[in-house]
């Protein structure tokens, strides 16, 4: 077993189109929009630290209304195209992740131990060069070939409380690396481990947690496809 990951982390997750953020909004929420307007139907609530995606071209081009991509499961657990609801905030509601306060040296801590992959305890969609699923599950980290590599243990430690990464969090994530950073909003802590790949397939993870409550959110994003449009 090795260990692949023992190291303070931040945040900062970035792609061509999409980025994450959180809202700001004194009320504790904000009204995500069918379309860009304000007559337009509220099709969802947006609550104070829940993380999402949007269109990053929309916040350069200083539009009024960004487009948002919610995911439906907050793990990311089932993969499918339709996994997302999109719709529009307002600007002035939006805060980027990267605007958050950085947490301190220490103050979080992963652990990741990792082993080779073996694909006789698995059950495998594919050929023998080529696999589409593990285990049915979309494979995160390659592009079509078998993993190198797999997590055996997760584990988060915020500040001194151990927090469990439950198997189903992982099993679906290969070849991660050590790219890791957090910020924080009060007591909720955002991490993102960034470019995980083989050199094909690259991907990251963002993990959204809290001292008290453990894991609250999981986004997996693939890098090497815009699947927002």
């Amino acid at each position: 077993m090795k260990t692949i990951s023992t190291l303070l982390i931040g945040l900062i997750f970035t792609c061509a189109y999409s980025q994450i953020a959180i809202i700001k909004d004194k009320d504790g929420y904000t009204n995500v929009r069918e379309f860009d307007d304000v007559e337009s139907e509220i099709i969802y609530k947006l609550l104070e630290n829940e993380a999402f995606w949007y269109n990053y071209d929309d916040f350069q081009n200083e539009k009024q209304w960004i487009n948002v991509f919610i995911p439906k499961d907050k793990f990311c657990v089932n993969y499918s195209k339709d996994m997302y609801l999109k719709g529009y905030i307002h600007k002035s509601r939006l805060l980027p992740i990267e605007a958050l306060e950085k947490a301190l040296p220490m103050e979080v801590q992963l652990h990741f131990e990792s082993k080779v992959f073996n694909k006789t305890s698995h059950i495998i969609d594919g050929n023998e060069y080529i696999a589409t699923k593990i285990d049915g599950r979309k494979i995160w980290g390659t592009d079509g070939n078998y993993p190198k590599k797999e997590i055996s243990k997760g584990m988060f430690l915020v500040k001194n409380t151990k927090i469990e990464v439950h198997r189903v969090l992982y099993s679906d994530l290969f070849e991660c690396n050590q790219n890791i950073e957090v910020y924080k909003n009060k007591d909720t802590y955002f991490v993102s481990q960034n470019h995980n790949s083989d050199g094909a397939g690259t991907y990251e993870i963002l993990w959204v947690l809290t001292e008290k409550s453990g894991i609250t959110q999981r986004l997996v994003e693939d890098l090497d496809k815009e699947q927002f449009y």
